[in-house]
């Protein structure tokens, strides 16, 4: 065999070799597609649940009496659950963060709103405790100045008080979803005054899922940390900055109740 035939051989077997890492690279795109498109179509049919269920829910309205507050309230929830499979459907792939313990089948949830797909946990509240923190940070007899609540599973818990911002600033990781509150004075020598902030924090490395999850966490949370002036939500440690926040206390003027939320 010539040396210009073992050359064109040669040069066969390479572009054979090429050909078949593209078509073995093709195969596992296809897979992943396919994989991808299941899952897109599972978390399709769960919205269209839980829509259906929104539907249910309104006509049954009609013949039953219900208090406005309260229709108010199991309406936004379905709405964040709705936000929440929306995310897993924008996100392409289901949440592999939470734990297996996390989640649980139930035949109803939220509220009494059937749900016959696997969701979260409910978040609960460590009440007495985050009421404590909270009255104490009020306290103009207290020295603590701020508070701050992380989840310890289902549950939020007050995980630290103190007076020092710079230790405030250290409670807040990039794993972590928390929230804030805090007493800074603001005003000079001749008005001194004390104003209350709350703040929520999404770290960077937080899921897709738990980011969503928090419109509806902080909205329980809420129902004791009432009282403040400004609420910012925060994703880096940056933002963390104690002249920001007092900027954003003296652009806010009086308090609005947790009416607002400002973003820096």
């Amino acid at each position: 065999m010539g040396s210009e035939e073992c050359q064109t051989l040669h040069m066969e077997g390479n572009n054979y070799k090429v050909l078949q890492e593209h078509i073995n690279k093709l195969t596992e795109n296809q897979s992943s597609i396919i994989t991808k498109f299941d899952v897109l179509t599972k978390n399709v049919d769960d919205l269209r649940k839980i829509l259906a269920q929104l539907s249910e829910k309104i006509v049954s309205l009609e013949d039953v009496a219900m208090d406005r507050r309260k229709l108010k309230s199991e309406i936004k929830i379905l709405k964040t659950r709705i936000d929440e499979l929306y995310a897993i459907i924008k996100e392409g792939k289901e949440d592999d963060s939470l734990p297996s313990d996390d989640v649980q089948d139930v035949e109803s949830c939220h509220s009494g709103f059937s749900c016959s797909s696997k969701v979260t946990m409910t978040t609960g509240l460590d009440r007495d405790t985050i009421r404590s923190a909270y009255e104490d940070v009020r306290s103009d007899a207290s020295p603590t100045e701020w508070a701050v609540f992380k989840f310890d599973g289902a549950r939020i818990v007050c995980s630290a008080r103190g007076s020092d911002f710079t230790e405030f600033r250290t409670q807040f990781s990039d794993d972590d979803r928390a929230f804030g509150y805090l007493r800074l004075q603001m005003g000079d020598e001749m008005s001194k005054r004390k104003k209350f902030m709350f703040v929520t924090w999404v770290g960077p490395n937080v899921s897709v899922i738990n980011r969503a999850k928090m419109s509806t966490d902080k909205a329980i949370i809420k129902d004791i940390i009432s009282n403040f002036a400004v609420e910012l939500q925060l994703e880096s440690q940056a933002e963390i900055d104690i002249d920001q926040f007092k900027d954003a206390l003296n652009r806010a003027g009086g308090a609005n109740y947790g009416t607002g939320v400002r973003d820096l």
